[in-house]
């Protein structure tokens, strides 16, 4: 079990920092970044809440804005690991315009959601999952989940003349609903602002580190 300790709010310059490095600035100073002017919006930590590693931190984050020349202004992410007393970049992503604070499942699922600039609002999310010891799948740690193969098939399980056409908003954090996505339906003659076709719910499995789509639920405008 694992829960959020705290999370801290500041500005900062950019500034950079080797693989181990100290994060006791996390919350005013912009770590691992490629942004320019880059200012933290939020950090904060992770700790092991229970079993051998109770109190102990293990993960912290830092959700940042800046530019780029070549994209304007940018939001980025930077999530770091601790372990055997040293902290380290565990992931890092500068591809949307912001990005949230990490949220955590009781089932052992960490989400960064993410979102880009302009009408479409696409989706830049991390998703992680915790493999516990003894998984017979892969050793104990983090393994990032692959959260965009599932739309190359999923109009194969839309309703007739439906389609997609911008970012999704995921939910992970409730245990009653599962991984869910929820999404508005455009027809080919709606305007990109305006979806008349109803919206779905999109229950999601994982396998193979990968998000599949396990049922579409269809609400009708």
């Amino acid at each position: 079990m694992i829960a959020v300790l705290l999370a801290l709010l500041g500005t900062a310059m950019p500034a950079s920092a080797g693989s181990h490095m100290p994060i006791e600035g996390i919350g005013s100073t912009c770590l691992e970044t490629i942004l320019r002017n880059c200012r933290v919006l939020t950090a904060g930590y992770v700790n092991a809440d229970g079993g051998d590693r109770d109190g102990e931190p293990m993960l912290a984050w830092q959700t940042q804005t800046g530019f780029t020349p070549e994209d304007g202004v940018m939001g980025g992410f930077v999530l770091f690991e601790h372990a055997s007393g040293k902290w380290t970049v565990m992931d890092a992503g500068f591809n949307g315009w912001r990005f949230s604070p990490p949220q955590l499942s009781e089932t052992g699922l960490l989400h960064i959601a993410g979102y880009g600039g302009g009408t479409g609002a696409y989706n830049a999310d991390r998703l992680y999952q915790w493999r516990d010891p003894g998984d017979a799948v892969a050793r104990e740690g983090w393994r990032q989940i692959d959260m965009g193969t599932w739309l190359k098939t999923i109009g194969e399980k839309l309703p007739a003349g439906l389609e997609i056409w911008k970012g999704v908003q995921f939910e992970f954090q409730d245990p009653w609903s599962g991984m869910i996505a929820r999404t508005g339906l455009w027809r080919s003659d709606d305007g990109n602002c305006c979806p008349t076709g109803g919206s779905a719910v999109i229950a999601f499995g994982i396998e193979d580190d990968r998000l599949v789509v396990s049922r579409v639920d269809y609400v009708v405008p």
